[in-house]
C-alpha cells in the first residue's frame, strides 16, 4: 500500500498541475476573445465571467485526457531517471503492479470525463446559448457609452448621449433621431438631461427632460416645434428567433435516441473521449520507461506526436460520420479499437514474461 500510495500520488499531483496550467491558457485566450467581442457590443460586459465560467465543462473535454497522458510521461519519468523504479523492481515491484496503480487513477479520471461530457459540458453549452440569446433580444443589454451612437429598437431608434453617469442610467446631453415607415411621424429629439428606467415588469423606458421635438418631412419646411419638461418612451424588446441549437447542447439522452448523422457522430464523440483515457494510459506507461541516462524527457517527443495523431484521427472519423462518410458502426469506436491492438496491447505484451519465453523460444529455434 505504501508503494501504491507514493505512485498514485506522484502521478496525481503532476495531472493536476499539468490542469491547472493547461486550463489557465486556455482560459486566457478564451478570455481575450470574449473582451474583444465585449469591446466591440457583441456581448455584454455583464456576461463575460458566466460565459467565461459555462466554457470550462468543454475545455475540460480535451484536457482531462490529455493531462493524465502527460502526468504519466513526467511522473514516471522522474522515477526511471532518479532509479526509483529500479529499486521497485528489486523488491518485486514490475510493470504489472504499476500498470495497475496507472489504471486506477485512470478510471478516476474517466468517471469524472464521462460525467462532463455526458452532462456538464452539454448543460454549459445550452445555457450558454440562452445568456446570448437574452442578450440580443433585450435593448440595454449593451450599456450606453458616452459619445457612441447607439442604435436600438431594431434600428427604429438611434441615440447619441454626450455624458453617461451612473453605470449607464444617468444621462446628459441626450440627441434622438426616430425613425417610422411613415416619413410624417420621423422625428429628432435633444434634451440636457434623461436617465433609463425598467418598470415592475422589467420593461425597458427611456424618460427625458427639458427637450425639444423636431418633426417634419424633408425636404419641406414645414415642421413642427415642441417643447417639453418631461419625455418619456418605452424600449421595446427584439422579436429574435431563438439560436439553433449546436449539436454540444443537446443533451445525451436525446442524442442516444438520435438518427441523425450529426447527433450521432456526437453521441460517439462523448463516448470515445473518455474511453481513450484507459487506452492512453495502457499507453503511456510503458512508454514512459526510460534509461536513466536517456532523461525523464526522452520519449516526451513521440509520446506527444502519438497522442495528436490519437485525437486528429477522432475529429477526423466524427467529420467523416456526419457527413456519411463513414458507418455510424463502427464509426468513431474504430479509432480506439485500433490503437489498443495495434499499440496499447503489442507494447504490453513486450514486458510479460509470456513474451520474453517466446522470443527466447524463437531465438534458440532459429540458432
Amino acid at each position: 500500500m505504501i508503494v501504491f500510495r507514493y505512485i498514485f500520488k506522484e502521478t496525481l499531483k503532476t495531472q493536476l498541475s499539468i490542469l491547472l496550467i493547461l486550463l489557465l491558457i486556455f482560459t486566457s485566450q478564451q478570455f481575450i476573445r470574449t473582451l474583444s467581442k465585449a469591446a466591440d457590443g457583441s456581448i455584454p460586459v455583464s456576461l463575460i465571467g458566466q460565459l467565461m465560467l459555462l466554457n470550462i465543462p468543454y475545455m475540460g473535454l480535451l484536457l482531462l485526457p490529455i493531462s493524465l497522458f502527460i502526468a504519466i510521461l513526467f511522473a514516471h519519468g522522474r522515477l526511471y531517471a532518479d532509479s526509483e523504479m529500479t529499486v521497485l523492481r528489486a523488491i518485486g515491484v514490475g510493470p504489472g503492479y504499476i500498470m495497475k496503480v496507472s489504471l486506477v487513477l485512470a478510471f478516476l479520471t474517466t468517471a469524472v470525463a464521462v460525467t462532463n461530457t455526458m452532462w456538464l459540458a452539454p448543460m454549459a453549452r445550452e445555457k450558454q446559448t440562452q445568456l446570448l440569446d437574452e442578450a440580443k433580444s433585450d435593448p440595454l443589454a449593451v450599456p450606453l457609452e458616452s459619445g457612441r451612437f447607439l442604435s436600438l429598437d431594431d434600428g427604429k431608434l438611434v441615440a447619441y448621449v454626450e455624458d453617461v453617469q451612473k453605470s449607464g442610467r444617468s444621462l446628459q446631453r441626450i440627441f434622438l433621431l426616430q425613425h417610422s415607415d411613415k416619413p410624417e411621424e420621423a422625428a429628432i429629439i435633444v434634451a440636457s438631461d434623461g436617465n433609463l428606467t425598467t418598470d415592475e415588469k422589467g420593461i425597458p423606458w427611456v424618460t427625458l427632460n427639458n427637450g425639444k421635438r423636431y418633426a417634419g418631412t424633408p425636404p419641406t419646411t414645414e415642421f413642427s416645434v415642441a417643447e417639453f419638461t418631461q419625455y418619456k418612451a418605452q424600449i421595446q424588446r427584439k422579436d429574435i428567433e431563438p439560436s439553433s441549437r449546436k449539436s454540444g447542447a443537446i443533451p445525451s439522452q436525446q442524442l442516444y435516441h438520435s438518427t441523425d448523422t450529426k447527433e450521432i457522430a456526437e453521441w460517439q464523440w462523448r463516448i470515445a473521449l473518455p474511453l481513450s483515457i484507459p487506452i492512453l494510459t495502457l499507453i503511456a506507461v510503458p512508454m514512459a520507461m526510460v534509461n536513466p541516462r536517456q532523461g525523464r524527457y526522452a520519449k516526451l517527443l513521440p509520446a506527444v506526436l502519438l497522442y495528436l495523431s490519437y485525437f486528429l484521427l477522432l475529429s477526423a472519423g466524427e467529420s467523416a460520420v456526419e457527413k456519411g462518410q463513414l458507418p455510424a458502426m463502427p464509426g468513431l469506436y474504430l479509432q480506439p479499437l485500433l490503437f489498443t491492438l495495434f499499440l496499447a496491447v503489442p507494447m504490453n505484451i513486450a514486458n510479460t514474461r509470456l513474451w520474453q519465453r517466446i522470443r527466447l523460444f524463437w531465438h534458440k529455434e532459429k540458432c
